[in-house]
């Protein structure tokens, strides 16, 4: 289809755009009568982009920057709390030095130089089921023993802040510690004196093992309140550190009596564990 020519109209109307263009642009060379108009556009276009960027930009960076900072106080707050937390297991092994330690020098220079050797270590919270530990027998914590790639753990004594958990009867992949109220748990006990002996097994009861005895051999009184403390006997638990206290006592027939010991250590207070190889 041939295209229609421009008439005489529409070839005016194009020359005198072209004309008043050229005008325009040459007053504006030489006597800058638009500068105004230029600067409020710009002046214009500058204020529009800084209001955008109030209202979209910025409220995103600030947002961003308020997640980021929460993410790292929250780092660093963990970051503080465990470093407490090693302060109480360290505080922990000073009180009973002698009985974790025989030589007084080799708790001091772990402690300052704050290295780990073959029988000290750190240890995190990996898995414990608190419904079971609440309900059944079965009492077992999982914990991941730090800078331990090499060495033997197996029985190590496990402990938190308040005194002794358990000990790990398995230790590939995560370490596996059986606690004191598991029913096949077994700490040798004694009482303070140091004239009775027995060895207290878990109940599966949390919180509370038993001390079971023939009261015919063993004569000793018993009150409520008495504090009991390992023996040292076994091999595994070191001796002299208080176990719990004496919380009810139960003759079961003429030659047998029951005591039950209120733990003084709770698996379920923390995240942090010190085990020791003895």
């Amino acid at each position: 289809m041939a295209r229609n020519a421009p008439n005489p109209s529409e070839k005016f109307l194009y020359f005198f755009m072209i004309v008043l263009g050229i005008s325009i642009l040459y007053i504006d060379i030489n006597t800058l009568k638009f500068a105004g108009i230029k600067n409020n556009l710009n002046a214009f276009k500058i204020s529009s982009s800084f209001v955008l960027k109030k209202i979209s930009v910025d409220p995103l960076k600030k947002l961003s920057q308020i997640l980021k900072s929460k993410a790292d106080l929250s780092l660093e707050n963990d970051l503080l709390r465990e470093e407490l937390n090693k302060s109480y297991l360290n505080n922990y092994l000073i009180t009973k030095e002698n009985s974790f330690f025989i030589d007084h020098s080799s708790i001091q220079n772990i402690l300052a130089t704050n290295e780990l050797n073959q029988s000290f270590h750190y240890a995190k919270l990996k898995n414990i089921d608190p419904n079971m530990f609440n309900c059944c027998d079965k009492h077992r914590l999982f914990i991941e023993i730090n800078n331990n790639k090499h060495h033997d753990m197996f029985e190590a004594v496990v402990f938190n802040s308040q005194g002794i958990l358990g000990h790990i009867i398995e230790g590939k992949g995560f370490s596996e510690v059986i606690l004191l109220t598991d029913i096949k748990s077994i700490i040798p006990v004694k009482n303070t004196s140091g004239n009775f002996y027995c060895n207290a097994k878990g109940g599966g009861e949390a919180g509370y093992i038993i001390c079971s005895f023939n009261h015919l051999v063993w004569t000793n009184e018993h009150k409520i309140n008495d504090p009991f403390y390992s023996s040292g006997l076994g091999g595994i638990y070191p001796e002299n550190i208080k176990i719990g206290n004496l919380v009810s006592i139960n003759k079961i027939d003429s030659s047998k009596t029951s005591l039950k010991i209120k733990l003084i250590a709770d698996p379920l207070n923390e995240n942090l564990f010190g085990v020791i190889k003895l």
